[in-house]
């Protein structure tokens, strides 16, 4: 079993197998910067996780105000979406926004090649949740929580009302 120490349990951040007991919850975290763009939110995908990142889009776009969609091309994407192999970290899912061109979302097969459909499609929507300004919430039923532990692989109330908080 991996041990994650508090410095890694960030916004943003999933552990890539549940968390020892000492970080089985997490804290609720004040939103995100996120990636909207007015309201929009464009991506470019260069991942394998295709199918699980149109289910997260579709329940996301399901509550309106924000359009979550592919780049036309003409300007840089609010959002990467990329792959990568690493065992030397302790995510399976990373939001990483930068203060020029597109912010990154990175999804680490490391782990998620072993998880379930259902747990890879709950970490790509928790990482668009980041995009989309919200933050961790305690509750292991929300797809905001903290790590992969969480029981829900689509927004919860709890996700719909930090959305609706944010964006009406």
């Amino acid at each position: 079993m991996r041990v994650l120490t508090t410095a890694s349990l960030t916004v943003g951040l999933c552990a890539g197998l549940p968390a020892p007991p000492a970080f089985a919850a997490c804290e609720d975290a004040p939103n995100t910067a996120g990636s909207v763009d007015g309201s929009e939110l464009t991506y470019d995908l260069h991942t394998k996780y295709t199918a699980e990142w149109d289910r997260a889009r579709a329940a996301w776009n399901a509550l309106g105000k924000v359009d979550v969609r592919p780049d036309t091309g003409t300007a840089y994407a609010d959002v990467d979406a990329t792959d990568v192999d690493r065992s030397d970290v302790g995510w399976s899912g990373l939001w990483e926004p930068h203060d020029l061109g597109s912010d990154d979302i990175v999804l680490n097969d490391h782990f998620l090649k072993d998880y379930s459909a259902e747990t890879k499609n709950g970490v790509v929507t928790h990482e668009l949740g980041h995009a989309l300004k919200l933050g961790h919430h305690t509750d292991t039923g929300a797809v905001m929580y903290c790590d992969d532990t969480r029981t829900a692989i689509t927004p919860s109330a709890d996700d719909i009302a930090a959305y609706r908080a944010i964006w009406g």
